[in-house]
């Protein structure tokens, strides 16, 4: 059984890497961009210092330093109901041209997962996603490919025809 600070660090995590309700297409890769750049790195070392040093109570509040420095874009703010509870913002429509996803994300990213790495280069606002075999690939295809687009979106679109065999219509 998990001692009371480890229970308190798993949940702070899991708030932390919770994405907000509701987000348009667009405004769901703003929050995993910045996610994956501001509150990741904070988290990974909150979970390096609770598995080395033994300190959950630490590392808790440094995943809550992580979510109080680095709060949600503008984009993915939630509403707080009058009792305190989170309430999700009402759905918008994805901007005009945004192509969908040729397979839903939540089955998308586990088929990519160990065939791509996925990250990020340069700075905002000339960062460039980047898809990349993983080191050692050994499957069909060039291990040396890199795939870009300008968007975590694009991205996982190509990446999505790709695994589908088909090509990607033009927007």
């Amino acid at each position: 059984m998990r001692d009371i600070y480890s229970r308190d660090l798993l949940t702070v995590i899991d708030e932390a890497l919770q994405q907000p309700a509701h987000l348009t297409t667009s405004q769901m890769a703003e929050w995993h961009s910045h996610t994956l750049r501001n509150r990741l790195p904070l988290i990974r070392e909150a979970l390096r210092i609770a598995h080395e040093e033994a300190d959950a109570e630490l590392a808790t509040e440094l995943v809550d330093q992580a979510i109080a420095n680095y709060p949600n874009p503008p984009g993915a703010i939630r509403v707080v109901g009058g009792d305190g509870a989170s309430l999700p913002t009402p759905a918008q429509q994805p901007p005009p041209g945004e192509a969908e996803l040729p397979i839903p994300e939540h089955i998308l990213c586990p088929l990519l997962y160990l065939n791509w790495n996925l990250t990020i280069e340069g700075k905002p606002p000339h960062e460039v996603y980047v898809a990349r075999r993983p080191f050692g690939w050994m499957g069909a295809g060039d291990r040396w490919e890199r795939v870009t687009a300008p968007t975590r979106h694009e991205l996982l679109r190509l990446l999505g025809h790709r695994l589908l065999g088909t090509d990607p219509p033009a927007n």
